[in-house]
């Protein structure tokens, strides 16, 4: 009786250690990352605790949707993913900016991030510089609000961000690297002169324009004979019919009298028109009451007018009279002239530009 006794107490013995051994086994190890069962832990002071110990747990838990590490509730960075208090979190840390806890690449605020950190470059069509939306030059290429711009920026025009070579199309001035243009230059087939397009007849790297275009013809040009754009040698027909011999552009002509290119043909006393340019009025204060920035003919087929190294340009075109204007701003000066037969400039009255008298 007593042996069957004592098998039945081993017996429960055993079955009460086995209990024990399998309860321990399935327990959820306290530093375990995986969720925690509510039934395991608690939240004592803002601290998780485990029930079975009544200490704070340690490790890393996730608990409830937070995520604790040695018991609080976590501010920083786990597996590269950002936590305040808890929770994936949108914020700067450490210097970087994380959206929903992870580290941002785009633009919030209108602050570029790439990486998490403030950024430069080209995103979705708008360049940034640190972040910020972009206005200035960059490797060359002007940008205005992060776009690629068009305007003056620096004293240079820039065009789709590029410094700009060509003629601007609401103005048709000409621009070169950026800046408009001064003095003469040929240009796509056309002589400019400043930022314009030359007007009248002149001589530019040996070769004469009749306005924009190489001269096509016969014409005199300060006593001497052109045929098209090229000083004149040999015989050439003049515009009334007239033929006469030329050296480097000198009347030759045996019999003519001419020395210098004289506006007589053959001693045959007809008046020969020849184009002449009439510089002597001077663009400044002393003559005209102001510096000009403009000019203009009132009969461009008469006289054209323009400004040359300081000087008011006149060429006549053909005879009769015309009224030269000298602007700048708001000021204006005026310059009656008379073109003669022989192709001559005669000055008239110059009014003078003179300040408004105040009453």
């Amino acid at each position: 009786m007593q042996k069957n006794n004592l098998k039945q107490v081993k017996a429960l013995t055993s079955v009460a250690l086995g209990a024990v051994l399998l309860t321990s086994t399935i327990a959820v190890p306290i530093n375990s990352v995986e969720a925690a069962s509510s039934s395991n832990y608690k939240i004592s002071k803002g601290k998780l605790i485990s029930k079975l110990t009544g200490k704070v747990v340690k490790g890393t838990k996730i608990f409830k949707g937070k995520v604790y590490k040695d018991g609080k509730a976590l501010t920083g960075l786990r597996a590269g993913v950002y936590y305040k208090s808890g929770k994936k979190a949108t914020d700067i840390y450490k210097g970087k900016y994380y959206s929903n806890g992870k580290v941002y690449t785009g633009v919030k605020n209108n602050i570029y991030f790439k990486a998490g950190a403030k950024a430069t470059g080209s995103y979705k069509g708008m360049y940034y510089s640190k972040g910020k939306v972009f206005t200035g030059l960059k490797a060359g290429v002007y940008y205005k609000r992060g776009k690629k711009g068009t305007g003056i920026y620096g004293g240079k025009y820039y065009e789709a961000g590029k410094v700009f070579t060509g003629i601007q199309s609401t103005s048709n001035n000409l621009y070169i690297d950026g800046l408009l243009n001064t003095g003469l230059i040929v240009f796509k087939e056309q002589l400019y002169n400043g930022a314009k397009v030359n007007t009248g007849l002149t001589l530019f790297e040996g070769q004469l324009y009749n306005g924009s275009k190489l001269n096509e013809g016969v014409v005199q040009v300060d006593g001497k004979w052109y045929k098209d754009a090229s000083i004149a040698n040999g015989t050439i027909t003049l515009p009334n019919g007239k033929t006469i011999i030329v050296t480097n552009g000198i009347d030759t002509t045996p019999g003519s009298g001419s020395t210098g290119g004289g506006s007589s043909s053959g001693g045959t006393g007809e008046i020969t028109f020849t184009s002449t340019i009439n510089s002597d009025i001077a663009n400044n204060v002393d003559k005209l009451g102001l510096v000009g920035t403009s000019v203009s003919s009132s009969n461009e087929k008469v006289a054209t007018v323009k400004i040359t190294d300081g000087k008011i340009a006149m060429t006549s075109i053909s005879v009769g009279t015309s009224i030269i204007t000298i602007a700048t701003d708001d000021k204006k000066a005026t310059i009656e002239v008379a073109v003669n037969a022989n192709g001559s400039i005669t000055i008239g009255t110059i009014t003078k530009y003179t300040t408004p008298q105040k009453n």
